[in-house]
């Protein structure tokens, strides 16, 4: 495993086909390249996931959801995945 400290560095190693004449495949890494944060607005019950996954830096979206008796309720709180091993603290959106 190798860590790289930018996206430039990860493309160069990623065209390396060779390694002291020894045959290798880069493969990146498939859970310590990305993070997750929670984003929690009740402007966000009416919204689909889909719509956070459109945000920059945004892969994937999953909606918490509750189970009350037999519903399942969608809450307004929704756990996005970001294309990047850190995430910044805060995140604005629509402002």
């Amino acid at each position: 495993m190798v860590e790289l400290k930018s996206n430039d560095q990860a493309k160069k190693l990623a065209a390396i086909a060779t390694f002291l004449d020894i045959p290798v495949t880069v493969i990146p890494h498939k859970s310590l390249n990305n993070c997750h944060g929670v984003i929690r607005s009740r402007d966000l019950r009416c919204v689909s996931r889909r719509v956070v996954e459109e945000l920059s830096g945004i892969t994937h979206a999953r909606r918490i959801k509750v189970r009350r008796d037999e519903d399942e309720i969608q809450t307004d709180t929704v756990v996005p995945t970001f294309d990047r091993p850190k995430s910044s603290n805060k995140m604005r959106v629509g402002t």
